[in-house]
């Protein structure tokens, strides 16, 4: 045994002896891997970030890849994350349906306030095979699972339209919101950024200028503008599940183009697990609200027995949607077919968004 020990410290010996360099001699290439700090080199994959158009690395405008955007708050940007028909597909399910957007009060219910003045509604987890597929890919970027996803919320910005300084989570949460996904629709041509007023923490600084120019609402602070196709990524909370102060955030004035987005919020645990499954297919769409009609053969009976008085969600409906039994309780007009402004009077009474000739999808007014 000893006389084996022996022999094989000899041979370590000896091999440790074999890569010392002696005087005059060239250092040696087979090394091992790491012996002068030998270390992963980025250019030498991606080639530098100066290389080709401005905003990325190389010429990516049909590739899908992954940048650092910064560390305080911890926030990605995920490039071409979304097909061009992905983005109108989404568009034109949510289009008929945005109302003027809301936010949590001090009391914890939802109201409409000046800090937040967007148009938005909200697509139903799993709600078709695009939907599905799209929040299925975030739960694999993210790393969390889909089941703690709230339903997205589709925004539309324009005309100024923006949504002031605010955290994504509060109090009034069962759960808190860990992570904010905000997928882009549609390019702005100036304004509408994401920004974070109390961060200038660039992961790389230079990336400021590329992503440029930004509105002075986001000038010198870490932004990102919107780009049809991108999706970016920030954390509210630490790793450790610390508030992040710097994931304060802000939605820049629109000052020219139209803004749509697709914001998910990711809880820390399952989103109302009791609604997490595929709706009925069979189901209805919901009513656009430019057409007045009753959804209840009851309606004429109802009203008058004086239920659009003592039943106003149901009969006539609320903030949060359109009513039963409209036209039964007189809140619209019916319109003649074609009516564009006859419709979008009903849209506005209703507080939904008015839409234009290029917004409406084809079929849309009576």
């Amino acid at each position: 045994m000893r006389v084996m020990g022996a022999v094989a410290v000899a041979v370590l010996v000896a091999a440790l002896l074999c890569c010392v360099e002696t005087p005059g001699e060239a250092l040696s290439e087979d090394r091992f891997i790491g012996w002068e700090g030998a270390t992963y080199k980025p250019a030498d994959v991606w080639g530098s970030e100066d290389e080709g158009m401005p905003g990325s690395r190389g010429n990516r405008d049909n590739e899908s890849w992954v940048e650092l955007i910064s560390w305080k708050p911890r926030a990605f940007l995920y490039h071409n994350f979304l097909s061009p028909e992905e983005c109108d597909h989404l568009i034109k399910l949510a289009k008929s349906q945005m109302k003027r957007s809301r936010v949590v009060g001090k009391d914890g219910k939802s109201e409409t306030q000046d800090i937040r003045t967007s148009y938005g509604t909200f697509l139903r987890r799993l709600q078709d095979p695009v939907v599905e597929d799209v929040e299925r890919r975030v739960a694999h970027w993210t790393t969390l699972p889909l089941v703690n996803q709230e339903d997205m919320q589709v925004l539309r910005y324009a005309d100024g339209q923006n949504y002031k300084a605010h955290y994504d989570s509060s109090t009034y949460f069962d759960s808190p919101r860990i992570t904010t996904v905000l997928l882009y629709f549609a390019d702005t041509e100036f304004g509408g950024e994401t920004a974070f007023p109390k961060s200038s923490a660039w992961a790389n600084p230079s990336r400021a200028e590329a992503f440029g120019p930004f509105s002075p609402c986001a000038e010198g602070h870490v932004a990102v503008r919107p780009r049809k196709g991108d999706a970016f990524l920030f954390h509210s909370f630490s790793p450790n599940l610390d508030k992040d102060e710097a994931a304060l955030h802000t939605g820049c004035p629109v000052l020219k183009g139209v803004k749509w987005t697709g914001t998910i919020w990711i809880h820390s645990v399952p989103f109302r697990p009791g609604s997490f499954a595929h709706p009925d297919p069979n189901a209805p769409p919901p009513p656009d609200p430019g057409h007045c009609v009753d959804l209840r053969d009851e309606c004429a009976k109802w009203a008058e027995r004086g239920e659009c008085e003592k039943n106003v969600q149901y009969m006539t409906g609320n903030q949060d949607g359109t009513g039963h039994c409209r036209a039964s309780c007189n809140v619209c007009e019916v319109c003649e077919k074609g009516d564009r402004t006859c419709y979008n009077r009903n849209r506005e009474a209703a507080g939904y968004l008015v839409l234009n000739e290029e917004d409406s999808s084809p079929g849309s007014v009576v």
